[in-house]
């Protein structure tokens, strides 16, 4: 015994000065102090977690800073780990001479003389437990102190310590038992976490909580000791219930804007992404889908136009199954006419055309092409801003026939829009009616550009990243559109009932895609762009899915919102003359033929129904017949057939006729 006594004293005696000297041989591996990796996080722009993943060693740790502790954190664990912390310089020789004697004593190991900075140490550098080991410990604690401060060791220590489970630091702790920040745990609680690192597993509240308050006990009797606290300050403490927090299932509101966010961003970070908005959103976007048939999802893009932030991300508006996985802000889908607005932007822009010009809405071919409008019918003669308004097919393939779809893509892809690869080659003026697939959230942004007079700025989804902003349109025009295009000039789907002055100010452009597959909504109030797509992740059409009925109510609603909502008109657009007309398209003419559907045609029916639109090639009063019975003629421009075999035939009045045969399975 007098022989332990004798090596302990010479320890304490010889290890300074050696210390010395090895410091400038063994310098301080500063790296490992970030040996333990931080578990991802991805929150919302208020600080609100959406998304957390454990770090590479399959632990929770989300590093924090000592401000953003509660600071009876740092009091309790003094007290009860190292009441002499800001006093020694690494080791505690007072600690270690008590230790030796009551070892001695003892006759075995009763207690240790680890300070809280050569407790850092032993948890960066994982040793097999003993004399050497502290030795080593002793030594790099001696060379922290001179290369941090007291509050950064100290900061260091509550985001590594063990607080049980796979819990690394304060705040995973503060949240995984108490459901809150750790600067916002109150004195019983910070007590609590200060005394399980001694025996993290032993100590667990959730499953130990008698063991706990017992712990912590002994931590407010140290805290009372140090004068931390007061005695009634201590015994109120004890006092509280150890309430540990219930496990909770993560909303889905922000999942898809976390994943989002996490696959540009791996090591996670603050989003721009708001949740209270983004979770009434939600909320109104599954109020819409519910009585829609079976199947039916929808998606959600909202932009804040003065920062380029994307505020809302609904993916899906499934909580559980394989579509609720799918994001439906990124998948690339057919944008059937919401295109059209920067077609007529392109020729405003060349001085080719302006609100008031004629364009033409006739019967044309292009290649055995004969586009047709949604109605089934032509219009004739009619100004530019009706033939946007009413989103007639003819005039504005017309128009970028005559303008050049390179000029008017280009202007889309300014303005914010991408395409995928050869798209737009092989679509050619098809585009104008939506064969180019677009994501919600570049269609989204383009009309935020339109939204800024003009102005297009890269959508930022995390609080630190740049903007850049570029001007992509004419200010003049883009005013022009919204006014072409705004409430005040139609009556949004879903507020008739409304007075004129309780319907907000916004401008929108529908879309639907060939085969009813997607219903779109697009628009901006000055204040936010949004975006709404109706339709399903398999690819599956139905009649309901247009987009002025299935789509439409849903961004009226988003636009309604008190926090999103402009009630102001903006100011009116300056007039300006034509420098030349766009020319009327000669007359088609020669023998009847019915251009669609192809003869032999093969149709699937969707919902017990295959939707036929029949087409011809020249614009003549014809009668129709469906297996030789005359079908009206307000019929005849789209039929509903149930699965079957159908003859179908045209007769004009000069005696010409033509007939297909195709079949409905």
């Amino acid at each position: 015994m007098t022989r332990l006594l004798i090596v302990a004293l010479a320890v304490i005696v010889l290890v300074p000065p050696a210390m010395a000297i090895l410091s400038q041989t063994f310098p301080f591996p500063v790296a490992r102090l970030n040996r333990s990796s931080a578990s991802v996080c991805v929150t919302d722009r208020h600080g609100t977690p959406l998304l957390q993943l454990v770090n590479s060693e399959e632990q929770w740790r989300f590093p924090i800073s000592l401000d953003r502790m509660s600071p009876w954190l740092a009091q309790a664990t003094v007290a009860v780990e190292d009441k002499r912390f800001r006093k020694h310089e690494g080791i505690d020789w007072l600690a270690v001479a008590r230790a030796a004697r009551q070892n001695v004593t003892g006759g075995r190991i009763v207690s240790g003389a680890s300070t809280l900075t050569m407790q850092v140490c032993r948890m960066m550098d994982d040793r097999p437990r003993g004399l050497s080991a502290k030795l080593v410990e002793s030594f790099r604690a001696r060379q922290l102190e001179k290369l941090r401060t007291k509050d950064q060791i100290l900061e260091a220590y509550l985001n590594v310590a063990p607080y049980g489970r796979n819990l690394r630091g304060v705040e995973a702790a503060s949240l995984a038992y108490f459901g809150k920040h750790a600067a916002d745990l109150s004195l019983g609680e910070a007590a609590l976490l200060a005394g399980l690192p001694q025996a993290p597993g032993k100590l667990r509240p959730d499953r130990n909580p008698d063991a706990a308050k017992a712990r912590r006990k002994i931590v407010l009797e140290r805290m009372v000791a140090t004068g931390a606290i007061t005695a009634e300050q201590a015994t109120h403490a004890g006092e509280e219930p150890v309430a540990i927090a219930a496990a909770t299932a993560r909303t889905q509101a922000g999942n898809h804007a976390a994943w989002t966010a996490f696959q540009s961003r791996p090591q996670g970070g603050r989003t721009t992404i708001d949740l209270p908005l983004q979770n009434e959103i939600l909320k109104l976007a599954r109020h819409r889908v519910a009585p829609l048939p079976p199947g039916t999802d929808a998606s959600v893009v909202v932009i804040d136009l003065a920062t380029g932030d994307i505020v809302a991300v609904v993916g899906s508006t499934g909580a559980v199954g394989s579509d609720a996985q799918v994001c439906g802000a990124t998948a690339w889908r057919s944008p059937g006419s919401t295109l059209k607005p920067f077609v007529y932007a392109a020729a405003f822009e060349a001085k080719r055309a302006n609100p008031d010009s004629t364009v033409y809405d006739l019967f044309i071919q292009r290649a055995g092409w004969s586009p047709n409008n949604f109605d089934g019918e032509f219009h004739g003669e009619l100004s530019a801003a009706d033939a946007l308004r009413q989103s007639l097919n003819v005039p504005a393939i017309l128009v970028a026939e005559e303008i050049g779809m390179d000029r008017c893509l280009g202007l889309m892809q300014s303005a914010g829009l991408t395409f995928r690869d050869g798209t737009t080659d092989r679509g050619g003026l098809s585009v104008v009616v939506g064969t180019a697939e677009v994501r919600l959230i570049d269609l989204v942004n383009a009309f935020a550009t339109i939204g800024r007079g003009g102005v297009r700025k890269t959508p930022r989804l995390f609080m630190d990243q740049a903007s850049a902003s570029a001007v992509a349109m004419d200010a003049n025009v883009c005013a022009t559109l919204d006014a072409i295009l705004s409430s005040r000039a139609r009556t949004p789907t879903g507020m008739a009932d409304l007075m004129a002055d309780e319907i907000p100010w916004f401008m929108w452009k529908t879309g639907t895609s060939s085969g009813r597959r997607d219903a779109w909504a697009v628009g901006h109030n000055r204040r936010f762009a949004a975006g709404v797509w109706v339709g399903r992740f398999s690819g599956g059409g139905s009649q309901v899915y247009v987009g002025a009925e299935a789509a439409e109510p849903l961004l009226a609603q988003i636009f309604a919102l008190p926090r999103v909502r402009v009630d102001s008109d903006p100011s009116p657009p300056k007039p300006w003359s034509v420098a030349s007309p766009l020319p009327k398209p000669p007359e088609v003419s020669g023998p009847i033929r019915i251009t669609y559907p192809a003869d032999g045609a093969r149709f699937l029916a969707i919902e017990g129904q295959a939707i036929v639109n029949p087409r011809v090639n020249r614009p003549d009063a014809l009668q129709w017949f469906l297996h030789g019975r005359l079908i009206e003629t307000s019929a005849a421009s789209r039929l509903l057939l149930h699965p079957g075999q159908y003859e179908l035939r045209c007769l004009a009045p000069s005696g010409q006729g033509s007939a297909v045969m195709f079949s409905v399975q």
